[in-house]
């Protein structure tokens, strides 16, 4: 559905209230939305939701020939695609807007060397590996630019390379269910902060209303040592060096507190996978329906005793809706935590109770 504009009433009443140092969302001048961070089942995969504002950044990597100015170095590029699913102000296209965000964050993140590109030389002058950031816009309410910068930094702290080794002339890059990846080397943590303009009053991470208003606005890259990386000034404002000056204060604070929630969300994300035992995403994803089974067994053995039956012969575990029969004593467990059995089960059935009261059997696993 078409988005509505504001009306010339809507527009001049809202200038007016953030001209008086009032915002829709009862927010403060320099108050961030809430800020959620989430990942996906793959390295490198991260969503960040900033307010309404939802952008999805995927890490991909693949073996090309270095650049002869940089023969020991691999490369990093950015890719933006603001969706028109998104907003109907974007037509899927590439715009002078995406273009804007692709070179702020190329300027942020690239430029600054934020990561160890050496660590990405397989065979100096022959053969490195590049990293591509892909952007996509999915939620447009406002602060692209900010909203973006955070995906990419916490992709890039989440992603994990793959292990390669040179014999020779000859190279083997492994896949992740052979060898573990290897996480990127990040040196610094920059994150961009997106201040607007309206009147003499600042207004920090503008939403999609205010930024239609406003005067004008700025974005400084910071780190977390208080290092500016990047200035960019977007609408016709001008700005003095006083105010500049306060601008890149309230850029360093929000950095201290956003790099903080990227390293918690982090952590958070490194434990549940560690206590899931999915480390390797992409070793547990090809486990066998029985493998994936058993490894719900020793789960529930273990968390869940008091739901056997028995310790010895047939034994049954419930989970959920679904009661899966077992047959013998689990012997050893290897290093994933997929029980390995004595001897192989015989054929078992696997009943889903409905309110029809009507059985339905499946074949055993």
């Amino acid at each position: 559905m078409r988005e509505v504009p504001l009306s010339l009433n809507s527009r001049e009443f809202l200038s007016s209230v953030l001209k008086e140092g009032l915002r829709p969302d009862a927010r403060e001048g320099y108050d961030y939305r809430d800020i959620k961070i989430s990942f996906g089942p793959q390295w490198g995969h991260a969503e960040v939701l900033l307010g309404r504002t939802r952008v999805l950044a995927r890490v991909s990597t693949a073996v090309a020939t270095p650049a002869p100015s940089r023969p020991n170095e691999g490369a990093l590029f950015f890719n933006v695609h603001l969706s028109p699913l998104s907003s109907s102000k974007f037509s899927g296209a590439r715009s002078d807007f995406s273009t804007v965000v692709t070179r702020l964050l190329e300027r942020t993140i690239k430029e600054t060397r934020v990561i160890d590109t050496e660590c990405l030389c397989i065979v100096a002058g022959e053969k490195v590996l590049n990293l591509r950031v892909d952007i996509t816009l999915l939620d447009f309410a406002g602060n692209v630019i900010d909203a973006s910068c955070i995906a990419a930094m916490t992709a890039l702290s989440h992603f994990r390379r793959p292990d390669f080794i040179v014999n020779g002339d000859e190279i083997t890059v492994f896949s992740d269910k052979d060898r573990d990846p290897i996480p990127l080397s990040v040196l610094h943590v920059p994150i961009t902060c997106t201040i607007g303009f309206s009147g003499e009053k600042i207004l920090v991470d503008p939403d999609d209303e205010e930024e239609s208003v406003m005067d004008g606005y700025v974005s400084i890259a910071t780190n977390t040592h208080h290092e500016i990386c990047y200035i960019y000034l977007g609408g016709g404002v001008t700005l003095t060096p006083a105010l500049v000056s306060k601008c890149c204060e309230i850029s360093s604070l929000k950095t201290q507190e956003i790099s903080a929630q990227i390293t918690k969300s982090l952590d958070e994300d490194s434990a549940l996978r560690r206590k899931a035992g999915t480390d390797r995403p992409s070793a547990i994803s090809s486990l066998t329906l029985q493998e994936k089974l058993d490894r719900l067994y020793v789960e529930d053995r273990t968390n869940k005793r008091e739901n056997l039956a028995a310790e010895d012969g047939i034994e049954n575990a419930t989970f959920g809706s679904i009661t899966i029969r077992y047959i013998d004593e689990l012997d050893t467990v290897d290093e994933d935590g997929v029980a390995a059995l004595s001897r192989p089960a015989p054929e078992s059935v696997q009943s889903i109770p409905n309110t029809s009261q009507e059985e339905e059997s499946f074949p055993g696993f």
